[in-house]
This record gives structure tokens, C-alpha cells and sequence, in this order.
């Protein structure tokens, strides 16, 4: 009879946690130790397995694999996995790890309060094969990948000697600040969005730079208040998603912000935070194709590779280039030899652009999950009103209430943003966000139906159809 013990196991997707093959190997390795399972339990099989817990398949190959190879767990084509004969038995009576969630005894918080990183184990195919190849030095460099992967996916005509490998988007900006600091030898200066994504800006407050928080209009960046902000040493903005808006700033806003940048000789610094899910409608040019001399372009492939993988991009002007090597030198945390290896092999070989594809089809899965119950959540009763500006759900309603609402949300297991986090000084709107974008639609039923409840929308049952 095959055990259930498995479903049992609480898997941690917090950032920084340790890989999911890791961690269910570990449970197995639990469970057998306190008892749970017994030698010659039959455990459920990968694709059972994998559903139960709500990873791929291959994540559960992957740990039954190396408990196999430990001894723990012995496979046989007709009788399944089983726990080995005599292994139970001899194996030391302590505790299984103690679970943490605050929601329930099987699942971890579901973390929506950020980001758009993918929730997704990285185990395709392509990937085990690139990782594979990356063991042995040389092989396509990753500056070309990525330039390559720029040319088709954004229409950017980059030279891979401008491309500048980084440890994500963040890694980038401290590498554009310490460029800045050698130059000019003062403290930075630098005009944020406000309202904007908080992320970056977070980075600028630790690093301590001076933040100087410039109005978002229709028009996009107040020109003129980056006139009075000067002088100012670089401009943070995402042009083709505003945070948290998810407007594109228009023809004429670009033009008059790269003509206010030639003018000043102040670097614009673009953040393409989400551009791999910007895909419905015409695709948006990155302000960097429009003005190559005067704007970074950041990058992260954390929205489709997830954290773990951790390598992002850094597209600077040539009058950049010196400063941003000596940065890159005395700074270090780069992305390891190996690392880049693999990933400039998934690349090439079309790996990325098929995940891709298969994370766009989960996002509009779960965009009209979203769509099909926005109109609950606008029956709570300390609800104003409910804008989905494209993978980001946002709740206007007072901060008394946004307060009980994310403490109510949080106990059930579900974490999500404050909405006044996006403003660098008073905020202007108070409020919830829910950033759903790299996650399961499974996930995000759940986590509407929790928000529902939490507002006290009637029928916030909503886990069902």
C-alpha cells in the first residue's frame, strides 16, 4: 500500500531557501528516521508526488535520485520507490524537522508582496544538459548570449563588449553607483519615481545615497521637477511599466525625457523590471534603443529563471565602460564561471525563450483567474476600489484598514505589499498590492480567495470553479 507520508512535508519558496530537491529529500530522510516511514513503504510515485506537494516532476526524480544513491530508497520497475529493507529500522528515533506556516500544516506562506520572480523550480531538460556541459571551461560566453537574447526578445542592436554581467538588477545599480562615486567623488545623488517600484530604491537607502523623490503624471517623469532636483548624478525610471500604475510612458514623454537628459548630461538609468510579461498588445521599445548615449538598461532574468540562478545584465553607454570595470573589479559578487557557462548554453540553445513561452501561458492563466474575481473583491466593504494593471492587483482603501487587512492575510498564510511602500516620501494613495506575475494559477485562486475573505467580501469562497 503506497504511503502519504510525503504530503506531510512543508517546502519553503521563500528567496534563499534551499533548493526543493534539497528540501524533499531531507523530509524523506525525516520521515524515515522518526518512523513514518517504515523499510518497505511504498512512497508515491514522481508525477503523484510532484502534484501532492506542487512542484515538477523532475524535482521529485531529482530527490528520490539522491536518496536512492544514499541508500535510503531503493527503485524497482514494477514495485515502485520503496524505503530500503532494514534502513528504518537502524536509523536513529529523532524528531522529524518542525514545520512553520502560519496558515496550515502543509504549506509554506505564498509570498505575493513583490517582484515578479518566477515561482517555478529550474529543472527542464535544456538546463540539467547546460548545467551538465558547464562543468568543463569554455563553450559561448555569456556577454554574447545575452546580446543575442536582447536582439530577439527587445529589438536592442547591443555589441556584447557593452554587456556587463551582473548578479541581478540590483548588483547593477550598485555597480552604476560605485562608477558614479569614483567620477565625481561626492555622494551620489539620484531621482526616483514616486510612486515607484520600492525594490531598487531600497537599494539607493542602504547604499546611502541621497533619494530625490520625483512626481509621476500621465506624462510619466515631471521634467521640471527633475529641473528643480538638480544637480542630480543619475534618474531611476521604468518607462514601459510604471510601478505601480502599469502605465508606458508615451512617444512624447520619452522624447522630452531624453532631451532633458542630453541637456543636463544627467544618466538615465532604465529599470526593465518586468518586460517578459509585457507581452500583450504592441511590443514596447526599451528607452535605451532610443538613446544608447545617455541610458543604462538593467536587467534580471530573475522573472523567468527565478532567484537561484541569480545573473542579470547591465547595458551602459561607452563613456561608462572604464568606470563600471574598476567597479566591477573592486566590488566583486559576481555570477560564478559556472554559472554563466550554463546559463550563456540555455540560452543559445532556445532553452529561456521556451520557458518563456510556457511562463507567459501560466501569467495569462493567471491574469484571468485574477479578471474572473476581481469583482468580489470590490463587494468588501473597506474596499474603494480594485485596479489589475497587469500582473499586479491593487486594493485602494484606507491604511487602518490595509493594515488589518495584511496583518489578516498574513495569519491565513498569504503575504502581500503596502501600497504606500511605493512612494519615497508621503504617499500619495494607501492600500494593498498583490503581485502575481511568475506565479502558478493554483497559487493565485488560492491567494484571491484569502484576500477575499480578509476584506470581507461576500461569498469569499472562492476556490472552487
Amino acid at each position: 500500500m503506497e504511503s502519504d507520508a510525503l504530503s506531510t512535508l512543508a517546502l519553503d519558496r521563500t528567496p534563499g531557501a534551499a533548493p526543493l530537491p534539497a528540501q524533499i529529500a531531507a523530509g524523506v530522510r525525516g520521515l524515515i528516521a522518526s518512523g513514518a516511514l517504515a523499510s518497505g513503504d511504498v512512497l508515491a510515485s514522481s508525477r503523484s508526488a510532484a502534484e501532492t506537494l506542487g512542484v515538477a516532476r523532475g524535482t521529485v526524480s531529482a530527490a528520490y535520485d539522491q536518496l536512492a544513491a544514499e541508500g535510503y530508497l531503493v527503485t524497482r520497475d514494477r514495485s515502485g520507490v520503496r524505503v530500503a529493507p532494514n534502513l528504518s529500522s537502524a536509523a536513529p528515533r529523532t524528531p522529524a524537522p518542525a514545520r512553520r506556516t502560519p496558515s496550515s500544516p502543509h504549506r509554506p506562506p505564498l509570498d505575493l508582496s513583490s517582484g515578479h520572480e518566477s515561482s517555478r523550480p529550474l529543472d527542464d531538460a535544456l538546463w540539467r544538459s547546460a548545467l551538465r556541459a558547464a562543468v568543463s571551461p569554455g563553450g559561448p560566453q555569456l556577454t554574447d548570449a545575452i546580446a543575442q537574447h536582447l536582439r530577439l526578445m527587445r529589438a536592442m542592436a547591443v555589441d556584447p563588449s557593452a554587456v556587463i554581467v551582473t548578479a541581478g538588477a540590483r548588483s547593477g545599480l550598485a555597480l552604476l553607483l560605485g562608477a558614479v562615486a569614483r567620477r565625481t567623488g561626492v555622494r551620489p545623488r539620484v531621482a526616483v519615481e514616486s510612486p515607484g517600484f520600492p525594490g531598487l530604491r531600497r537599494v539607493l537607502e542602504v547604499l546611502g545615497v541621497e533619494v530625490i523623490p520625483v512626481p509621476v503624471g500621465s506624462d510619466g517623469v515631471d521634467v521640471g521637477a527633475l529641473d528643480r532636483a538638480l544637480p542630480l548624478d543619475l534618474v531611476l525610471v521604468t518607462p514601459n511599466h510604471q510601478f505601480p500604475a502599469g502605465t508606458a510612458l508615451h512617444a512624447t514623454g520619452r522624447q522630452a525625457l531624453i532631451g532633458w537628459s542630453m541637456r543636463t548630461g544627467v544618466l538615465l538609468v532604465e529599470d526593465d523590471y518586468d518586460s517578459e510579461y509585457r507581452h500583450l498588445g504592441p511590443p514596447l521599445p526599451p528607452l535605451w534603443s532610443l538613446a544608447p548615449d545617455v541610458v543604462a538598461h538593467l536587467g534580471t532574468f530573475a522573472a523567468v529563471l527565478g532567484r537561484d540562478v541569480g545573473t542579470g545584465y547591465l547595458v551602459a553607454p561607452p563613456s561608462w565602460q572604464d568606470e563600471l570595470l574598476e567597479a566591477r573589479a573592486a566590488l566583486g559578487g559576481g555570477v560564478a564561471p559556472i554559472v554563466q557557462r550554463a546559463l550563456a548554453r540555455y540560452l543559445q540553445t532556445g532553452g529561456l525563450r521556451r520557458r518563456l513561452a510556457r511562463a507567459r501561458r501560466r501569467a495569462d492563466a493567471a491574469q484571468a483567474e485574477v479578471t474572473r474575481r476581481v469583482d468580489d473583491l470590490r463587494l468588501g466593504p473597506v474596499v474603494d476600489s480594485v485596479t489589475d494593471t497587469g500582473h499586479l492587483l491593487v486594493l485602494h482603501m484606507s491604511a487602518e484598514a490595509a493594515t488589518a487587512v495584511r496583518v489578516d492575510c498574513s495569519r491565513r498564510g498569504l503575504l502581500i505589499a503596502d501600497l504606500a511602500d511605493g512612494w519615497a516620501g508621503n504617499p500619495g494613495l494607501t492600500g494593498l498590492l498583490l503581485s502575481y506575475g511568475g506565479h502558478e494559477p493554483g497559487d493565485v485562486r488560492r491567494a484571491v480567495a484569502v484576500l477575499a475573505d480578509a476584506v470581507g467580501a461576500p461569498g469569499a469562497d472562492l476556490t472552487s470553479g
